[in-house]
């Protein structure tokens, strides 16, 4: 991938520290991935590393960790599954210890109960903890987090199958927790069939998969839409469709092998990272990180431009709820990037500083553009091409009477079929309804304000 490609990308590299930035060039370049991908999958591993240990304060009695809900969309061949692997290749490896240390205890255990030691009766038994979830139950995922309560990070190379067990549980679907897992609700597992019940008062799951570009029709069902769910969803969906050509060079392997070495050993310092000791009971509680003086003031001043600028539409159906979840997006991301910032040794971790929260906001929009273009891409996709044609010849506000006689003069349709196209065109989300007999094409942008 050349230097050129890198940059019409559109993808805001320069967010990361300089040394991660090196990191992703290399795996880019040598293991032909997109930028966007690489990036964003690294981002969630450091999520999934920090876990519970650091919080943000945003504002009063408001704190949130820094967990994230991830797709990477793409045609087939784009390479969206390796560089997730490769990005979260060092959990693997943090998880195979621990694995190890389980496996050594449990013999230890074993041992003691078989030779009946004594004290072996106070021995308790070792549990295995995860950290990374990719088939689960609700139940296993409340019992893995109660294991591991630093954070559960949940892998599917296809995110829709992961979304198609949501409709297994009945009274208590899993689309409704992770609904309320984003948002920080306690997570709790009370059944009779439980030895004892497990409650995880702050969760931090992460979530991050794949789809194809197709299947985003499926993930912009109502289901999905009417639920909030997507709106809690960061897509990642690169400009460009190609697929990048393998290089034919000898040190590509070694390149890419020591930009693995490197990300491993900065994923390493994040999970090095510790809970705080709360004074009073010397338990473990997370770290707050509380944003400088300018970080807090670009970060409210930001919010407030988009407050201002819902706040001015009338009609509450015209508001984009997706909106309001920007906030905590920005947030959590401030979070990850000084944490990365810090274990690349270029910044502190005793505040949120001001270029923290500008790389959030610019991450932020990015993942918001590509949402809307994933939005235009179902739209159009959902619907037929004569109705698609009417729209093109129409002017970005139009009214009933001139639909009809640009369908008629150009389309050489009925005045009735006219309007079944318009009927169409407002199923598929590519027009709204301004008033009775006029309308207005859609517009996919990001809808937000700007940082500056």
């Amino acid at each position: 991938m050349e230097a050129e490609s890198l940059a019409d990308s559109g993808f805001p590299l320069e967010v990361f520290p300089q040394k991660m930035q090196s990191i992703i060039i290399d795996m880019v370049v040598h293991g032909n991935f997109k930028v966007d991908y690489v990036a964003m999958s690294m981002l969630s591993a450091a999520s999934a590393a920090i876990g519970n240990t650091y919080r943000i304060h945003v504002k009063q009695d408001w704190d949130t960790n820094a967990a994230l809900y991830i797709i990477l969309v793409g045609r087939p061949g784009m390479g969206k599954t390796p560089p997730l692997q490769l990005a979260y290749k060092p959990i693997r490896e943090y998880e195979r210890k621990l694995f190890d240390k389980f496996c050594h205890e449990l013999d230890l255990y074993e041992a003691a109960c078989a030779t009946k030691e004594s004290g072996s009766k106070e021995m308790k038994k070792p549990i295995l903890k995860r950290v990374t979830l990719d088939d689960f139950t609700l139940e296993a995922l409340v019992l893995e987090h109660y294991n591991n309560l630093r954070g559960i990070a949940i892998n599917y190379d296809e995110i829709l199958g992961l979304l198609a067990n949501t409709d297994r549980y009945g009274k208590n679907p899993m689309l409704e927790r992770l609904l309320s897992i984003w948002s920080g609700c306690h997570l709790e597992n009370t059944r009779v069939k439980n030895d004892r019940p497990q409650r995880v008062e702050e969760p931090c799951v992460n979530i991050i998969g794949t789809t194809q570009t197709k299947r985003m029709k499926e993930l912009m069902a109502s289901k999905f839409m009417d639920t909030g769910f997507l709106d809690r969803i960061l897509v990642v969906y690169p400009k460009s469709k190609k697929v990048p050509h393998w290089l034919d060079e000898e040190d590509s392997h070694v390149r890419q092998s020591e930009a693995s070495r490197k990300w491993a050993d900065i994923i390493g310092k994040i999970f090095g990272l510790d809970y705080a000791r709360c004074n009073d009971t010397n338990e473990c509680c997370p770290n707050i990180l509380y944003m400088d003086k300018d970080a807090h003031s670009l970060f409210f001043g930001w919010w407030n431009r988009n407050v201002d600028a819902i706040n001015a539409i009338e009609d509450d159906e015209d508001v984009e709820t997706r909106v309001m979840k920007h906030n905590t997006h920005v947030a959590r991301i401030a979070l990850l990037l000084q944490a990365l910032r810090y274990a690349c040794g270029e910044s502190h971790l005793q505040s949120i500083d001001v270029d923290s929260i500008e790389g959030a906001l610019r991450l932020n929009e990015y993942c918001e553009n590509c949402y809307q273009r994933c939005r235009a891409f179902v739209a159009e996709d959902t619907c037929d091409s004569m109705s698609k044609e009417l729209l093109y010849l129409l002017e970005d506000s139009f009214d009933t009477k001139t639909a009809i006689k640009t369908g008629m003069e150009n389309l050489h349709v009925t005045d009735r079929t006219v309007m079944n196209y318009i009927k169409e065109l407002m199923k598929s989300g590519l027009i709204t309804k301004a008033k009775k007999g006029f309308y207005e094409k859609v517009k996919f942008e990001t809808g937000q304000a700007t940082e500056t």
